[in-house]
């Protein structure tokens, strides 16, 4: 191969007219533009360098306009022109690979766009901030002191997906190349992964907070992902409440031989007495406690909302209570309280069959699961709301512990069967 073409880890450059050879050579003295073509593992990009030749004074081996006797007045000027963009882009290469480790084909393409149109220097920050994923790390790191450790490792596997997503295109993403095509290309993608439908609205919604940023912020004016059809896919889960029966049976159950199991059923109780999400009432201390005329509370700020909840502690959590010389149960990892709460509603029998029915890999899936199986930390929220409202309690005034903003939120939470539901308004006395 010719030295004139850079060939090496880093890619392949090359020079040829636009035209091709074929048809050029029907029409030799026809002028063609000279391109810069560029490959690298799959990914190219071409720019004209703004020069043109035709066939009969191209030297398509060499990739040079040809020198010598009748040659082109400017053949010294072009091919001049040729060999300062060939070695631009090979140091800017060598660069990024020695300060990056990979290629960012984009960046070099704009970088050789503006050295071919003899501009300045190119803002390379602002220019990398077209990146989405460059773009979208950058805020992820600035804003981490400010977001909770849940959601910054969900926003990390988001960006993952979208690096994984770029490696079988073959090309970077940029915010311009954000469309409706992307979307489903990109929900197709996720779903061929093996995601659930909620987790693949979980990355489409991380994703849009990033698009968001950075139109707000003007690095881009693509606001695409405003459209009623870049949604956030989401399908409502088999999620189950532990009836007022089976709250009891697991207080009353004798966990004192495997302690483990033990503390996770008392942190879980406390959590099906007070209606907090697991970060607030796994962990609790004396510091929650505070006394109103007399009357003890457990005040929490939830950490998900900043809400300030006072809960009042009742002679059901001052049972708990006792069994730790009248503190709350120590904290327990959620892994590990995840694991061993279960294991106490597999001891106890919670075993009822139940029918689960979600979206993954793009396909409907049902199948049929012992109700231990199904309990979460977070059911221990949806247990306190939900035997409320059985209890005809005012949704407002169990908002009030919840801590939900709306109605609408809060009965997302409760987890009755219709019939059930209808039997609750028989009894309250609706046809009375």
């Amino acid at each position: 191969m010719s030295s004139l073409v850079l060939q090496s880890t880093h890619g392949v450059i090359r020079f040829s007219l636009k035209d091709s050879i074929k048809s050029l050579e029907l029409t030799p003295k026809k002028e063609s533009l000279i391109m810069l073509h560029f490959s690298s593992k799959g990914r190219r990009f071409k720019r004209s360098i703004g020069y043109k030749c035709n066939l009969k004074n191209w030297d398509v081996t060499k990739q040079r306009v040809k020198t010598g006797k009748g040659m082109v007045t400017n053949a010294y000027e072009v091919n001049s022109f040729i060999g300062n963009i060939q070695s631009y882009a090979e140091g800017e290469l060598t660069k990024m690979k020695k300060e990056n480790g990979s290629i960012d084909v984009k960046m070099l393409s704009s970088l050789i766009e503006k050295r071919i149109k003899g501009g300045g220097e190119i803002d390379r920050d602002e220019e990398r901030n077209k990146d989405l994923i460059y773009y979208s790390k950058k805020v992820l790191e600035q804003k981490k002191s400010q977001i909770k450790i849940g959601t910054i490792r969900s926003c990390n596997q988001t960006i993952k997906m979208l690096e994984k997503y770029e490696k079988s295109k073959g090309y970077l993403l940029q915010f311009d190349d954000i469309d409706l095509s992307f979307y489903r290309s990109f929900v197709q993608f996720l779903e061929k992964e093996g995601y659930s439908l909620n987790s693949v609205g979980k990355h489409i919604k991380n994703l849009k907070v990033f698009l968001n940023d950075a139109l707000t912020n003007g690095i881009t004016d693509n606001a695409i992902f405003k459209s009623r059809s870049f949604k956030v896919l989401k399908e409502t889960t088999t999620d189950i409440f532990l009836t007022k029966s089976e709250v009891g049976i697991l207080a009353k159950e004798d966990f004192s031989l495997r302690s483990k199991i033990e503390l996770a059923r008392d942190i879980f109780l406390i959590g099906c007495l007070t209606g907090q999400r697991v970060s607030d009432y796994n962990g609790l201390t004396d510091e929650n406690i505070e006394i109103i005329d007399g009357h003890k509370f457990i005040k929490v700020r939830q950490k998900k909302t900043d809400t300030i909840i006072h809960i009042p502690i009742t002679s059901k959590i001052k049972e708990i209570m006792n069994r730790y010389n009248g503190k709350f149960p120590p904290k327990l990892s959620e892994s590990k309280l995840r694991e061993n709460i279960k294991l106490a509603c597999k001891k106890i029998g919670f075993k009822d069959l139940i029918t689960v029915s979600y979206t993954k890999g793009g396909q409907l899936v049902k199948k049929v699961v012992p109700k231990y199986d199904l309990v979460k930390t977070h059911t221990a929220r949806r247990t306190f709301c939900t035997n409320h409202y059985i209890d005809q309690k005012p949704i407002q005034n169990i908002m009030l512990f919840s801590g939900h903003k709306t109605e609408r939120e809060f009965l997302k939470y409760v987890r009755i069967e219709k019939r059930e539901e209808a039997l609750l308004v028989i009894e309250s006395g609706f046809f009375d």
